[in-house]
């Protein structure tokens, strides 16, 4: 028999488990690290970033790695997350944060930012560990705008189909 102690240690560590794979999500992204990412996920993941124009769908998750490979185009990027909350159920959990996400790429002799602030909700399923099986990014506001944000855009995608990432 569990003690209560014990139980409250045990959802705490699931908790923070299931947190540091958002983190993960993040850290993986701007560091570039593709295997790292990938291994965060199910097979399938449910991706919607239709708030900034982009995918929604179930895709095979090595299909939404690859998409991402489009960072490599930015000189920069950053994706802060805080306000970070993990809610358990069973073996499924929801983590929501704020993203504060920065991506930065030099056009000629100048910068273009293409900056937003954000909310990600993270689906996750307990399968050897916690994995990703949907994300949804909710877009709160462009700092920049969202002139900027879609001028960087198009041109870090410039930059990754020419072979001039980063």
């Amino acid at each position: 028999m569990m003690s209560q102690g014990s139980a409250a240690i045990d959802a705490f560590l699931d908790r923070e488990a299931a947190a540091a794979v958002v983190t993960c999500y993040a850290s993986a992204l701007d560091a570039r690290d593709w295997s790292a990412y990938r291994a965060l996920f199910t097979d399938e993941i449910a991706i919607d970033y239709g708030s900034i124009g982009s995918i929604v769908a179930t895709v095979p998750a090595d299909e939404w790695t690859s998409r991402c490979k489009a960072l490599e185009g930015f000189d920069a990027t950053a994706h802060q997350l805080h306000n970070i909350v993990p809610a358990i159920d069973g073996d499924c959990a929801t983590v929501t944060s704020i993203v504060d996400a920065v991506h930065v790429v030099g056009v000629e002799d100048r910068a273009l930012l293409g900056d937003l602030i954000g909310r990600y909700t993270h689906r996750l399923v307990r399968r050897d560990g916690w994995k990703i099986a949907g994300v949804t990014l909710t877009v709160v506001a462009y700092p920049a705008g969202k002139e900027a944000f879609d001028a960087a855009f198009a041109a870090a995608r410039a930059n990754f189909a020419e072979g001039k990432a980063a």
